[in-house]
């Protein structure tokens, strides 16, 4: 191609543009600076406001802990009068004096005879309940219990209302159970609090139970209060009047990017159509009051909550990112002329380190003159690699793989080396009477299937076959791959090619084989005439793994490990001691070991 554009070129038009659009940044900086501090000061406002209302919570309901503490206190000190729960009349209706948000309290016995005292009549009442069936379940639950727990709300008829029940089992020092103290808060009451929460304008306060009912909302006290009924003791959200709050869980935003590093505060927003506004949800769970958690928070209008200055900034900041997108677009499109074709020499280079060289395209001529240039020389060794590929395809048919790897490497040769090895000796049983009954031809099929699955479990486990002889294998571990834990993987190698056999058929035959395992010093390299080379190995454990593989037929087994490999297994594969014997050429016996289920 002729005509080719200098990468530098293109450089420095792009370096402009970067340029002119860090200029148009630095205009935009004070801008930022301002979000970011607005964007903190509305988070620190609403976490604030939900921890204040946690907190007022909190204090509302805290003193209900404190004087059933105190309450169960005199009880324990006057434990014999329990018998006669009018004993404590005067000093409940004091009780009651104490804690305005209490609208009763009672004391029920373990035989569920119970005393009630009411704020309201200011009249105190005995009552018999122990044939209801959830009195004696909550007695009995009590027995179990020292702490005292928020009960799930509920309307009683007592007040016709509903309730928060907080209870406390009451134990003596031996700890058995001598009254259960329960404190009654109607709902009403804490709508009313909830009222009090509210500090500003444009800021509607609430308190879901679960995600459903409504515990506490400011409608519920223009109501009335929150009466109930004993089929539905919370208003659900659904039927509340409250067109926004109705919306909190299909919100248009989640996670409101102006409401950032808000501390364990949710935070979403909608757009009604109705109110032409756009609301901010800002909640928490808090799970201090029963196994149901409690959602507080409040619904924030914008145009009131956070005014002008936030819509003016909220303009500002959409005008800002328009801008953004827009350099970014232009930066992108830039950005893809220039790397499309470093991209495309980039992909094919991962195709070439994965070896797949046959899926590389041939790269595109360029007008980036360096580009050009480095297509070109990557379309030449695309070349050299697929010549190379082919001949170590070739010469891997007759040498192992990784020698074939060396010798292309070291320009042909290879040298000898010495090193601590793991043999692998494999035959199969009565290969001679196979052959004899199924004629060359099928014996090959044969062979060449069986080799093709030993080959693929020695090499999963970094065997190296070195050597076919007839229907025998011999495979080495540590040499020419180096790996520390060759003796492992020689057995672990063996009971895969042992399952395989017994797993499948080979042209339609069985087969068994047997396979002894050998460990020690060999040296490896090639050996042979000038022009024609084996690669080999030699050393006594050459000789030990075919003896070995030899003495499976005097043992009954199918695979026999010598000590000096098991010694460098250790505990990581499951061998058993099959006896000792004498190896011709060794003058000592050795132990020799087994697979567990062959062992005697």
């Amino acid at each position: 191609m002729r005509f080719r554009v200098p990468l530098r070129y293109i450089t420095v038009f792009g370096v402009s543009a970067l340029i002119a659009l860090a200029v148009g940044i630095v205009f935009f900086l004070g801008f930022f600076s301002a979000a970011k501090n607005t964007r903190h000061l509305m988070s620190d406002q609403a976490t604030v406001m939900i921890s204040s209302m946690e907190r007022d919570i909190s204090l509302w309901l805290q003193p209900v802990n404190s004087q059933a503490t105190w309450v169960a206190q005199h009880v324990v000190s006057n434990a014999d009068a329990v018998s006669d729960l009018q004993h404590f009349d005067a000093f409940m209706m004091g009780a009651l004096a104490a804690t305005s948000q209490v609208a009763g309290i009672a004391l029920v016995s373990p035989d569920g005879l119970i005393r009630r005292w009411t704020r309201a009549t200011g009249v105190a009442l005995t009552e018999d309940w122990s044939s209801r069936e959830e009195i004696s379940l909550w007695i009995e639950d009590a027995t179990q219990r020292r702490e005292g727990s928020w009960i799930e709300p509920f309307f009683t008829d007592t007040i016709d209302k509903t309730i928060l029940l907080h209870d406390l089992p009451i134990h003596d020092a031996d700890g058995v159970l001598i009254a259960v103290l329960a404190q009654i808060v109607p709902i009403e009451e804490l709508s009313s609090h909830v009222v009090d929460l509210s500090p500003r304008e444009g800021m509607t306060p609430f308190i879901l139970y679960g995600e459903d009912l409504v515990l506490a909302h400011p409608l519920l006290k223009k109501a009335a209060g929150n009466d109930g009924t004993a089929f539905t003791p919370l208003t659900p959200l659904n039927e509340l009047d409250d067109e926004i709050l109705k919306q909190i869980w299909s919100p248009d935003d989640e996670d409101l990017f102006f409401l950032d590093n808000v501390e364990n505060v949710k935070t979403s927003g909608v757009f009604i159509e109705e109110h032409e506004r756009y609301f901010v949800y800002v909640y928490r769970a808090i799970e201090h009051y029963g196994a149901t958690p409690w959602i507080i928070g409040a619904h924030l209008n914008t145009d009131i909550y956070g005014g002008a200055e936030s819509k003016r900034l909220m303009q500002a900041l959409l005008g800002s990112i328009a801008v953004l997108l827009a350099a970014i677009a232009g930066a992108i499109l830039l950005g893809r002329y220039i790397t499309r074709p470093v991209s495309a020499i980039a992909s094919a280079a991962r195709l070439v380190e994965a070896n797949r060289l046959a899926e590389v395209p041939a790269l595109k001529p360029s007008r980036m003159k360096e580009l050009d240039d480095a297509a070109r020389s990557f379309n030449q060794m695309l070349i050299d690699l697929r010549e190379r590929t082919l001949i170590r395809q070739t010469l891997g048919q007759f040498v192992p793989e990784e020698v074939a790897r060396t010798l292309l490497s070291e320009g042909g040769s290879i040298d000898s080396e010495t090193a601590e090895a793991t043999l692998l000796y494999s035959d199969i049983e009565g290969f001679t009477a196979l052959t004899e009954s199924l004629g060359a031809t099928k014996v090959v099929a044969i062979l060449n299937a069986y080799f093709s699955a030993m080959v693929d479990v020695l090499e999963s486990y970094e065997g190296v076959v070195t050597q076919f002889h007839g229907d025998a294998i011999l495979a080495t571990f540590n040499v020419p791959i180096e790996n520390p834990e060759h003796a492992k993987n020689a057995i672990m190698a063996a009971f895969e090619m042992l399952e395989t056999v017994n797993a499948q058929f080979f042209c339609g035959h069985r087969l068994s084989i047997r396979i002894g395992i050998d460990s020690g010093p060999v040296v490896a390299g090639a050996v042979g005439a000038a022009g024609r080379l084996s690669y080999t190995v030699y050393g006594n454990s050459v000789n030990m793994a075919a003896r070995l593989e030899a003495l499976n037929k005097e043992f009954g087994t199918h695979l026999l490990v010598s000590e000096n490999t098991a010694k460098l297994a250790g505990s990581c594969v499951d061998l058993h001691v099959v006896g000792e014997t004498s190896i011709r050429g060794q003058a000592e016996t050795i132990k020799i070991y087994t697979n567990a289920e062959k062992s005697p």
